[in-house]
């Protein structure tokens, strides 16, 4: 049976070729993908900062979630400053040294990181002029400021810029220093222990405490006691101490696994299909070699196994190859999601022989599934209803096919409703999620639509005059199965990247809409590449014509709840404001309830989505953890509707910004007293502000949703790229395999124009089946997204947007079928 099937190999070649492109590109994606997953969980940012200690302890980082990944916090967690001694004091421990980060500005380098001296040696950074800082205005400076000892600086914090003397500069040891990469990393500068206490916003707590071990000791060791002896904190050794250097260190990698377990789920998916309907039109093709097998007396089981037989020896090869291509793959989207901003710049990607080898499995897997169901139509017909059908396609869609399609259509009209039902973006996941659903459905149930759609179109056909068109009509009624394997990647590729393109840019309108008109404020105020602290709101308030001040801090939060017996969270967006400044300032669309009432201890105002989502109203008390893992009970005193512009969860300004990092407001709300605007404005100009008018505020979770819009596009167009080259495959493999046609036309007097052009009306036909049947998939899941956005039928969809995706489209399928038709031609009018 070997030989049979590599003989049958060597006399296929064609279609095994396509095959053989199916599945390595499968392999190559679901590498790349798989690779960017083991990366969340095993990949990282070598050290910088904490390079000189044997261990770092910190505080736990993330919200533990059962059955799933851990969800991180987005703020810093600190420890008590009591950690410190405890730690100092375990057996093995040299040296245990607080550290902790203030955020300053400065006009010529930006953003800088201060810490204490005190904890320079856990770099080490040595001196290599001046001294130590000792009075508060003195400061230490890396190698990256040409100022030299003496010179004043002006360092920034919170928008209020202080004076400081250059009294020494360090930089970190040649030794450990040569080993680090190049950073994204702010300059680092030095103040007396303090002057950054002072400065720091969480007193009695440390960002992390360095530990040096003593000569001779292990660090594993140690960290394995400090563990032990402290169960309430984590701890790091080698290149996971770059984890604690920065919240987005530590992040990055719970971001990169949720996001390359989405895609990869997806990209599976669809990897899946497409190879499935490769092999289903390759076993297509060869309805006359079967039907003949079948008359001579061979059995079923013998066509199962030749087949198998078959698909393993070319797709063993074809997924073999394709982990070359994944692993470069991984590299590209690794790059581009760096930057992005999902993950450092410096982060490092795991490879194992994990991804490859998973690849491989899931690609044969596919492969001899597929194999089996597209061989079972051939190898169970008689031999006479086999030799019937090796030359006209059935006329009747078997009963299976048809309740399977029609069930897989009506689940995916169901979830494209999900978000009527599950608030938040778990339901526009889902409404994303359905057009899978919608396509594969449609697929199953393609030689009936294409039946349906040219009873539409083929009067018109049949009314020309040119023998090409009328030719084209009676292959296209003739070969319903041929044609829709031909629109049905089309139509995927349409469907697939107007859902994915035009969610984000549905949401990305209403939250822009909800920001734009829930701003009463004349003004709003920031500081250059920093916060505002709060005794700059003071005093800006005092300054005159300034009538009302609304400081607002964003940051986010973690909701958890149980659903069936799984417990799932939910990050939110967070805003503090002044409760009572709210009425001059901003408009969020109040339901129930008053904002005023924020002043109140314990209370909270809730979005409608985050009230849907806890089962929340006025009244109730409802549990969430803070940006930095504080848990927060607190009574619903308000829900409002604009939670797309300003966030799902609205608190008192001074409970935000003690739990979040910076301890900094994000901008300023400033209404003026009639007339005095343009006054305002310049008095807080000369403060070295930013003044914008309200239209410049970005809604709540912009920036983010800018840089998952930028993600999910580098994906889609990964995606979009397979699904293309799949299209390119499947449309060569169809219009190769019609040679014995093309030569039958050629015998009896057709030229080769008038093919090209039966074959160019065959492919608009194709085409324009597939930008309609893609277009209208796609329909379902937007109007879901749409209402669970804004209430609207209607989603945003920029017109050059769509006009492009169809016209790709429609240029990549004419191309696929042009050129293979005149390769085919030559060699028809050859034989």
């Amino acid at each position: 049976m070997w030989g049979l099937a590599f003989a049958s190999i060597r006399h296929n070649r064609g279609g095994f070729v396509g095959v053989f492109v199916a599945v390595l590109l499968a392999a190559s994606l679901i590498t790349g993908l798989g690779v960017l997953l083991e990366s969340g969980l095993r990949g990282g940012v070598a050290p910088l900062r904490y390079v000189g200690a044997d261990v770092v302890v910190g505080a736990h980082q993330s919200m533990a979630v059962q059955g799933d990944v851990s969800e991180p916090f987005p703020e810093r967690v600190t420890l008590p400053e009591l950690t410190v001694a405890t730690i100092a004091a375990v057996d093995g421990v040299s040296q245990a040294i607080g550290d902790i980060t203030v955020g300053l500005t400065t006009a010529e380098h930006g953003p800088v990181d201060a810490h204490g001296w005190s904890s320079a040696a856990l770099t080490p950074y040595a001196l290599t002029a001046g001294v130590m800082p000792s009075a508060p205005t003195d400061v230490v400076v890396d190698s990256s400021f040409p100022e030299g000892l003496g010179a004043t600086i002006s360092l920034a914090h919170g928008g209020v810029p202080s004076d400081y003397v250059v009294v020494g500069k360090a930089h970190a040891v040649p030794a450990v220093d040569s080993r680090q990469p190049s950073r994204d990393r702010p300059a680092t500068v030095f103040l007396t222990d303090a002057r950054a206490t002072q400065l720091w916003p969480h007193p009695g707590q440390v960002a992390a405490v360095g530990v040096i071990a003593q000569a001779g000791t292990d660090a594993d060791h140690v960290a394995e006691t400090i563990a032990a002896e402290n169960p309430t904190v984590s701890v790091y050794t080698g290149d996971r101490r770059g984890d604690v250097e920065s919240v987005g260190s530590y992040g990055a990698r719970s971001q990169l696994t949720a996001l390359s377990s989405s895609f990869a789920g997806v990209s599976l998916m669809i990897a899946l299909f497409v190879m499935a309907n490769t092999l289903s039109l390759s076993v297509q093709q060869r309805r006359r070699e079967f039907a003949l097998l079948r008359a001579v007396g061979t059995t079923p089981a013998q066509i199962h196994q030749m087949i198998g037989r078959e698909v393993l020896s070319v797709a063993g090869v074809a997924a073999l190859l394709g982990i070359g291509p994944g692993l470069v793959l991984s590299r590209i989207l690794g790059a581009q999601f760096a930057a992005a901003g999902v993950i450092p710049r410096d982060f490092a990607l795991a490879y194992s022989p994990i991804p490859p080898l998973a690849a491989v499995l899931l690609s044969l897997a596919t492969a001899l599934g597929a194999a089996a169901v597209a061989a079972r139509r051939p190898a169970s017909m008689a031999p006479i209803d086999a030799l019937r059908e090796s030359a006209v396609e059935p006329a009747t869609l078997g009963r299976g096919r048809i309740v399977t399609g029609a069930a897989l259509v009506a689940v995916g009209l169901l979830v494209s409703l999900a978000p009527l039902v599950v608030p938040g973006m778990i339901g526009l996941t889902g409404a994303a999620a359905s057009v899978v659903f919608l396509v594969v459905g449609a697929a199953m149930l393609g030689p009936w639509i294409v039946e349906h759609a040219l009873a539409l179109v083929g009067p018109l056909l049949r009314r020309s005059s040119s023998a090409s068109v009328i030719l084209a009509d009676a292959n296209a009624r003739g070969y319903t199965r041929r044609l829709s394997s031909a629109i049905v990647p089309l139509a995927l590729a349409i469907a697939f990247g107007c859902v994915q393109l035009f969610l984000p840019t549905t949401v990305a309108a209403e939250a822009s809409t909800q920001s734009r008109q829930g701003v009463s404020a004349d003004y709003l105020v920031s500081a250059p590449a920093s916060g505002i602290s709060a005794d700059l709101v003071s005093a800006i308030a005092a300054l005159p014509g300034v009538g009302t001040v609304n400081p607002v801090a964003r940051s986010s939060a973690l909701f958890s709840r149980t659903i069936g017996e799984d417990r799932t969270v939910e990050p939110v967006s967070v805003q503090g404001i002044e409760p009572a400044a709210t009425g001059n300032t901003l408009d969020l669309k109040v339901g129930d309830g008053s904002l005023t009432r924020l002043s109140e201890p314990h209370t909270i105002a809730l979005s409608d989505d985050a009230a849907q989502l806890t089962g929340s109203s006025i009244g109730d008390s409802v549990s969430l953890h803070l940006g930095d893992g504080t848990e927060l009970t607190s009574t619903v005193v308000a829900t409002y509707g604009r939670g797309l512009g300003f966030g799902d969860v609205t608190i008192a300004n001074d409970i935000v910004r003690a739990h979040t990092s910076s301890g900094l407001n994000d901008y300023l709300l400033v209404t003026a007293d009639p007339g005095q605007s343009a006054q305002v404005a310049h008095e807080i100009t000369t403060l070295g502000l930013v003044v914008q008018d309200r239209g410049s505020l970005g809604a709540a979770g912009a920036t983010g949703r800018d840089s998952q819009s930028w993600v999910s596009t580098i994906a889609l167009l990964v995606i979009l790229g397979y699904v293309a080259l799949a299209v390119v495959n499947s449309l060569a493999m169809a219009t190769s395999a019609r040679r014995r046609e093309f030569t039958l036309l050629h015998l009896i007097g057709s030229t080769g124009r008038q093919v090209r052009t039966m074959m160019r009306v065959e492919g608009v036909l194709v085409v324009s089946f597939a930008v309609l049947i893609g277009s209208l998939l796609a329909v379902p899941p937007l109007v879901g997204i749409a209402i669970g956005v804004s209430g609207q039928l209607v989603p945003t969809v920029p017109p050059l947007t769509y006009l492009g995706i169809v016209a790709f489209t429609v240029v990549l399928g004419m191309v696929s079928i042009a050129i293979p038709t005149r390769a085919a031609l030559r060699a028809a009018v050859a034989a």
